[in-house]
């Protein structure tokens, strides 16, 4: 006699025909709905999903019916075998009509607001399940959030998210806002159907985000003039800052800083690359660690320069002597060593930035915004500064774009004088 089972076989559920020792499978994942969880929430002996399952009704159906195909035909032809049972489905027309108002994985892969729909709808067939913060969520989300229509989980990363908090933050409950929207993206990296990894956002969290201080992300970065770069440049670590009287340490800083400046990296970033990150093409490759954006810059000869400097100086395989993986442990707070170097290195460059006559207090960072504003300056492609400064080019567009520099404006003056002139001659 012909036997029918659900079972889980290799990660995927299945109809199990048997009769004696025969065996034959046929897979049941194309009628599920939800991409449920199968070794938590599905129960081989009862065939069912349980009621915390994703789309557990609608699933259950679903099974019901697939089972229901093939004990039809057991039924109706008694003498068939298991394999016949198995592959009689396969010649018949599929009589199957699609469910309404059902959101196929298709439509809701990349767009974030048809996912967020459908988890409204999964939500409502769960019992006892709160959707009400999720429906919130989506009505917020098409109130305030400019084109949300069009928002897909691919652009969703570091910058992105800063961009929605800093919206989010104009608004009452910021906090429950973006505690639900991050659980949406939980829910997105979860779903096999969502194009979506929660890495994309790299450390960005929304709960350490501060409107007060962070808001200053959006304003226009500080940066070095090209006579302070120049000054800089030129600058003997021998002498500069006298009051500091180790001037290995003092060295340290510098190179550290010129480095930063060369390579358009952040301080996080530079103090733990390793020799290991460069290529043969005397490249450096690394992953930003603010945004996990891969990114691929080329040793300039003053980044050489400091690299064959310190080498047998540091451990680990770092390029600069300041990490230790040992020392590292002996620290509960993460990144101790790090954030120590970070504290000592912006109290010496208030004294650069005295030096060098800036209207801020210098900070590490500045070399970072600095390299990227002298190379759009100087007319590299914003999309290649987009790639080795691991960020996109709608951010660069947004807060590193110097449109309003000295060389453009006289460049925009000229134009205008120009075609001033052209409309004189041809009035004469």
């Amino acid at each position: 006699m012909v036997k029918l089972k659900f079972v889980i076989k290799s990660d995927t559920l299945v109809l199990r025909i048997s009769e004696g020792k025969e065996r034959f499978y046929r897979s049941a994942m194309s009628v599920l709905i939800g991409n449920p969880n199968l070794k938590r929430h599905f129960n081989q002996d009862r065939e069912r999903f349980c009621s915390n399952a994703v789309s557990y009704k609608e699933n259950n159906a679903a099974l019901e019916a697939f089972k229901k195909s093939y004990q039809d035909i057991i039924f109706s032809h008694p003498d068939f075998s298991a394999r016949q049972i198995s592959l009689s489905l396969d010649a018949l027309p599929s009589t199957k009509e699609p469910a309404e108002q059902t959101i196929l994985p298709s439509e809701y892969c990349e767009n974030v607001r048809k996912f967020l729909e459908k988890v409204i709808q999964r939500e409502k067939a769960r019992p006892g399940c709160n959707f009400e913060v999720y429906q919130k969520l989506l009505n917020k989300c098409k109130r305030v959030l400019p084109n949300f229509d069009e928002l897909t989980f691919p652009e969703i990363d570091y910058d992105k998210c800063v961009e929605l908090a800093s919206i989010f933050s104009e608004y009452d409950g910021y906090f429950n806002t973006t505690k639900q929207f991050r659980n949406l993206l939980g829910k997105a990296h979860r779903d096999r159907e969502v194009n979506f990894r929660i890495s994309q956002i790299g450390e960005f969290k929304f709960h350490d985000y501060d409107p007060n201080k962070d808001h200053t992300f959006f304003k226009k970065p500080d940066v070095l003039s090209p006579e302070q770069v120049k000054m800089f440049l030129n600058m003997d670590p021998m002498l500069m800052t006298p009051q500091y009287k180790d001037r290995n340490t003092v060295r340290l800083y510098y190179d550290f800083c010129v480095f930063m400046l060369q390579s358009f990296l952040a301080p996080c970033d530079v103090i733990k690359l390793k020799k290991c990150d460069i290529t043969k093409q005397h490249t450096i490759v690394a992953k930003r660690k603010k945004t996990h954006r891969d990114v691929e810059i080329p040793i300039s000869p003053a980044m050489d320069t400091i690299i064959c400097r310190y080498q047998g100086f540091s451990k680990q395989g770092y390029i600069f002597p300041i990490m230790d993986d040992e020392k590292s442990k002996e620290h509960r707070t993460k990144d101790y060593i790090f954030k120590k170097f970070r504290q000592l290195l912006n109290i010496w460059l208030k004294d650069v930035g005295k030096e060098l006559g800036t209207k801020f207090d210098l900070y590490a960072y500045v070399f970072r915004h600095t390299a990227i504003t002298m190379a759009l300056d100087n007319g590299l492609p914003i999309s290649y500064v987009a790639i080795v400064a691991g960020t996109n080019i709608e951010m660069i567009q947004k807060h590193y774009y110097n449109g309003d520099n000295i060389q453009n404006s006289q460049k925009l003056q000229l134009m205008f004088i120009k075609a001033a002139s052209y409309q004189s001659l041809q009035m004469k």
